[in-house]
């Protein structure tokens, strides 16, 4: 009798365990960047994301991933993000990305010369079923920002 509780214990202890390590690493819904050309990133240039949709329940985070250079000269990067629902209506949102703290210390993760930023912007589930379309633009005063390397949407 003692066997089988012990047995019975160490495979309630894996299930447990591998329920755990299951639920801890979600994978992603979407995941893509737009690289810029010569590491700059013009007004005139679009980040394009075109997201397929099957599920109107799940509550979704947003997030903006930006990687610059060490060079980049600013403390943050202004960009406007138009969606595009399924439906044909349209939204478009000014969003600032920080990217250095007031005594000039980076915020995102740094490695070598290069610096990722990561930002969640909104969180909520998709209103309709369908292909959604997120355009990003440089909603900077300059007509290009250098020592930017490229931007991405990932959706959780």
């Amino acid at each position: 009798m003692r066997n089988k509780s012990l047995v019975f214990l160490v495979f309630a202890i894996v299930v447990i365990q591998s329920m755990l390590t299951t639920s801890c690493t979600s994978p992603a819904m979407y995941d893509q960047t737009y690289d810029f050309e010569n590491q700059s990133w013009s007004k005139s240039d679009t980040a394009i994301f075109e997201v397929e949709v099957g599920d109107t329940v799940l509550n979704r985070d947003f997030i903006l991933s930006l990687r610059t250079t060490k060079s980049y000269l600013y403390s943050n990067l202004w960009i406007y993000i138009m969606i595009t629902a399924p439906d044909g209506s349209t939204s478009k949102v000014a969003q600032k990305i920080p990217l250095a703290n007031p005594d000039g210390s980076w915020i995102g993760r740094v490695s070598g010369s290069l610096v990722e930023s990561r930002l969640r912007f909104d969180s909520k589930p998709f209103p309709i079923k369908g292909t959604y379309v997120f355009k990003m633009v440089n909603a900077t005063q300059e007509e290009v920002i250098g020592e930017v390397l490229d931007i991405g949407l990932r959706i959780e």
